[in-house]
């Protein structure tokens, strides 16, 4: 009997060390392609913050240039109103033509002009206002009819493929 007990204490099976060096390894090698995964992902979304403070800042300085061309807009508009209330359109009309600042549209019913300051390379903010008729000044010389980001270029899209070139 005593030879099955020494059996059985050789029979005590080895802990197999390679199968955990591998896991680990794994492991390790995960939690690392987890850590570059979200530095990345941190770099993207950095930059991506510094093009969208950068466009703001251009946006509102734009914003604030408009505003200053609006207040001498309705400074203009305010001393022709005075001066010839019956012949407004047509002295708007003459005292904007001299100054390149503004595009006039005296063609429609109600006259309207625009103005665009730049905003960035690649776009610019217009300005578009409708002047009030004669007679009904209680709202003001105009409405602002738009104030919007455009396209200050045209995109020239590349669509030929060169698929052989000799």
């Amino acid at each position: 009997m005593k030879a099955k007990n020494n059996s059985r204490k050789h029979s005590i099976p080895v802990i197999n060390t390679g199968s955990v060096s591998l896991l680990m390894i794994f492991i390790v090698l995960c939690i690392s392609m987890f850590a570059a995964l979200s530095v990345s992902g941190a770099l993207t979304e950095y930059r991506y913050s510094q093009k969208i403070a950068q466009h703001n800042q251009d946006y509102y300085t734009a914003s604030d240039t408009a505003v200053k061309r609006l207040k001498d807009i309705d400074q203009l508009l305010h001393d022709i109103y005075l001066q010839d209330p019956e012949h407004y359109y047509d002295a708007v009309e003459k005292q904007l033509a001299m100054t390149a600042s503004a595009e006039t549209d005296f063609s429609s019913e109600e006259p309207s002009l625009s103005y665009e300051v730049p905003l960035g390379d690649a776009q610019a903010l217009k300005v578009v206002l409708t002047l009030n008729p004669p007679g009904q000044m209680e709202t003001g010389y105009y409405r602002i009819t738009s104030w919007q980001e455009i396209p200050s270029s045209t995109w020239n899209g590349d669509d030929s493929l060169n698929l052989m070139t000799f």
